[in-house]
């Protein structure tokens, strides 16, 4: 194969590019410069330029981003210089995000600081809080400008968007699925949660950011594929014996469905069989009777009853 096979593309007139804590804008590329996936690519912003890495080509960004449109050019390559002074503005973040807290706390503001984002040329810094209230910031902002001499920008998120910035990993074991395989936020809903077989009130379906967690959404396409093959839960089945039951659960990874007869037990059947309406209950029909209107197992105890009562009948005739 060729030095370029793993080039993304050969000068594509865009790229998405990825800045810290996972923010993410399209970039045009007018200067056909050629970038490798994971090369750092230095940008221009609003008022200054950037730097930040190469994730995609412009054609696979998510919908939400080429709704928003291009932010701007891609000026060019990443110098180990560049990177050398990326290294340094992520120290002045650390203490930038001492400073603020400093300042959260003696002016009592009911915010949480997530995160600092220095921008790379040293024009702005972006400070990113949670709250659960609107938050007067102007004094704060004051202060930081005059702290740092620099232009301030105070940015408030949602909760799962600080999951996003921050990162971390899942009771799966695995990076959070908003900082991997899901490009954008889009809405989760206990319909999912229902689709999935998954119980609503489970904690085991909240991400770290409290949230239900994104891979719910993420999974939701194989379910929904695999779900073709089962039957719906509630629906009623005929059981063996001539007895009704009903699909009370179903289990796409062990093939099986369960169903429950009139009774209220429960029986696991294998899915094949269960297409084949293979389902084993009980009779709903009852005992089998004869043509005198006694049932089979009436006519059985007497038979075993009868010679006590023959006896008892010999004992009375004796006048015993």
């Amino acid at each position: 194969m060729s030095g370029t096979a793993n080039i993304a593309g050969k000068t594509p007139e865009s790229y998405e590019v990825e800045f810290k804590g996972g923010r993410k804008a399209l970039f045009e590329n007018p200067r056909n410069i050629p970038f490798r996936v994971g090369d750092h690519a230095i940008v221009d912003m609003d008022r200054g330029t950037d730097i930040g890495v190469v994730v995609r080509e412009g054609e696979h960004a998510s919908q939400k981003l080429k709704e928003k449109g291009i932010q701007g050019p891609i000026l060019r390559r990443a110098t180990s210089r560049d990177l050398a002074r990326l290294s340094e503005l992520r120290e002045k973040e650390s203490e930038a995000h001492t400073v603020c807290q400093q300042f959260i706390a003696k002016q009592d503001l009911p915010m949480k600081l997530v995160d600092v984002e220095w921008q790379f040329d040293g024009n702005k810094i972006r400070f990113y809080f949670t709250s659960d209230h609107r938050v007067d910031f102007r004094k704060l902002v004051r202060d930081l400008a005059g702290t740092f001499k620099t232009r301030i920008e105070m940015r408030q998120i949602g909760v799962r968007d600080e999951a996003r910035r921050l990162g971390g990993y899942g009771r799966c074991g695995r990076y959070y699925c908003c900082r991997g395989v899901i490009q954008d936020f889009d809405p989760v809903t206990l319909k999912m949660v229902k689709e999935q077989h998954l119980a609503p009130g489970s904690p085991k379906i909240s991400g770290g950011c409290g949230r239900l967690m994104c891979c719910l959404r993420y999974e939701r396409g194989f379910y929904a594929e695999a779900g073709r093959e089962y039957p719906k839960v509630g629906t009623k089945v005929a059981m063996k014996g001539g007895s009704r039951g009903k699909v009370v659960a179903v289990d796409i990874f062990r093939g099986r469905v369960s169903v429950s007869d009139d009774e209220g037990k429960t029986t696991a059947v294998a899915i094949e069989d269960f297409k084949r309406g293979n389902i084993p209950g009980a009779d709903a029909a009852g005992p089998e009777q004869d043509s005198s209107g006694v049932t089979n197992d009436e006519k059985a105890k007497e038979e075993r009853a009868a010679p006590g009562k023959r006896r008892r009948r010999r004992k009375g005739s004796n006048g015993k």
